[in-house]
């Protein structure tokens, strides 16, 4: 199939509108000349980018009003003259249509675009088998399947996204897109949904004079260019529900995976899968991975489980040192363990990535009034504390310490290890430390809230 665009004539021969032919249903022509290019139904699906159960449907004159595009990647796939072109569009439209009512702006579809967007696969990805499992285990025979994974501040929800997308990639012929969303990147704003879906739309093929200016339109123009095809899409750190809904498909074939540090709970219709630090023995597989077994072979098994330990076995921690130890070729994993006992918040930076970064755009995203509890309970309450110590540190009712609570939860910047028990990962306790040690200010108001 070339990529050309086609148009469709708009003013036919007399001969062409009474030919008995015309007569035939869009099943019947779609059969014949299907069978005259010598394709498979699932061999036409792939040629227009169509969901091969939409070829059959438009075969068995189940679709009573096709859309135009798909009728215009037909034509193209099935290399129509300009004749059967016409007939297509007359039949399509029904036994009431005419010639002038093709409209001269949806005979020219946008070429046939496959978009291949995904990042590199991570190299030293370890463990994560139930939350695979549970990624490649989508279905939704209705609509489009959206699975949500969130967690906190370097949890691994990017790297599992990119992983899990790179596995499935096969199932979806027509494509796969990553959009950034930005909702938690330095020195950046999130990427506001209209710029996001001009993006994706460009990305499958739309030129930029076709794209509308308002918002819901083009939502709908993305929706409709995706209804018929298998498309995964990923959504990368996204900021909140508002940021991502506009940006939802509809489509059976499709499925979309959208990262968050944010539970987007507000979504209908949405798996959510939230992420926990990793399990020990696949924390210590990672940074063994990281470093390179020649690197570990002389660390006794209880020096490498203490190292991630201190790491909060968070991914993101356990990659940090493991590059510092692999830069500094003197180094024994002991040295590393020894510094990140002194102040491991410190430790655990390098470049670009850091722990510390990464929990400060957290804790910026909230509320002034967040900002208060998240550094009163940081700082006043215990080790691990329910609702009634909450209220009592920041002096107030149950009631809005529960509320108060959620709201941490909700931005996994809080634990809760059992119902209404509450407790700060041990890398945030640090963060709170630090943050009050920098403002001086803030920590006068935490001690006095």
């Amino acid at each position: 199939m070339n990529g050309n665009h086609v148009r469709l004539t708009t003013s036919l021969p007399t001969e062409v509108i009474r030919c008995p032919e015309a007569e035939l249903s869009l099943g019947a022509l779609l059969r014949r000349w299907r069978g005259r290019a010598l394709l498979t139904q699932e061999q036409l699906a792939q040629r227009t980018g169509l969901n091969v159960r939409t070829v059959r449907r438009l075969e068995h004159n189940v679709l009573q009003q096709p859309r135009i595009t798909s009728i215009l990647l037909l034509a193209e796939a099935l290399e129509l003259d300009s004749e059967e072109r016409a007939m297509l569009a007359v039949v399509a439209r029904g036994p009431s249509a005419s010639p002038e009512r093709v409209d001269p702006e949806e005979t020219c579809p946008a070429p046939v675009t496959v978009p291949r967007q995904l990042p590199a696969d991570i190299a030293a990805f370890v463990g994560r088998k139930h939350e695979l499992t549970a990624l490649s285990d989508y279905q939704n025979a209705n609509t489009a399947t959206v699975i949500a994974i969130d967690g906190m501040a370097g949890v691994g929800k990017t790297a599992l996204a990119v992983h899990a997308a790179h596995l499935l990639s096969s199932r979806f012929p027509n494509g796969q897109l990553f959009v950034n969303l930005h909702g938690h990147t330095r020195e950046m704003t999130p990427v506001d949904p209209r710029d996001a879906l001009a993006r994706m739309l460009r990305a499958l093929g739309i030129p930029d004079d076709r794209i509308p200016g308002h918002i819901d339109d083009r939502a709908a123009l993305y929706r409709s260019v995706v209804a018929d095809r298998e498309v995964l899409i990923v959504l990368d750190n996204a900021a909140d529900e508002d940021q991502v809904r506009p940006l939802l498909p509809a489509g059976p074939g499709c499925l979309l995976i959208v990262t968050s540090r944010r539970r987007l709970i507000g979504l209908d219709d949405t798996r959510t899968l939230s992420l926990d630090v990793l399990p020990l023995e696949e924390a210590v597989a990672l940074f063994t991975r990281m470093v390179g077994r020649e690197h570990v072979a002389d660390a006794p098994a209880g020096v490498l489980t203490e190292t991630v330990e201190r790491c909060g076995r968070l991914p993101l921690a356990i990659r940090i040192a493991a590059v510092r130890l692999r830069a500094r070729p003197t180094w024994s994993v002991r040295h590393l363990l020894d510094r990140l006992t002194d102040d491991r918040l410190s430790e655990l930076t390098t470049g670009r990535h850091s722990v510390t970064a990464a929990l400060d755009l957290s804790y910026q995203r909230l509320t002034e009034d967040q900002r208060r509890v998240y550094r009163v309970l940081g700082s006043q309450a215990g080790t691990e504390f329910g609702v009634d110590e909450a209220a009592a540190v920041q002096h107030t009712t149950v009631v809005r310490a529960r509320r108060q609570l959620d709201q941490l939860l909700d931005v996994h910047l809080l634990q809760e290890p059992a119902p209404c028990r509450y407790r700060f990962h041990d890398l945030v306790r640090d963060h709170i430390s630090a943050l009050l040690r920098r403002t001086p200010c803030e920590a006068a108001r935490a001690n006095t809230a």
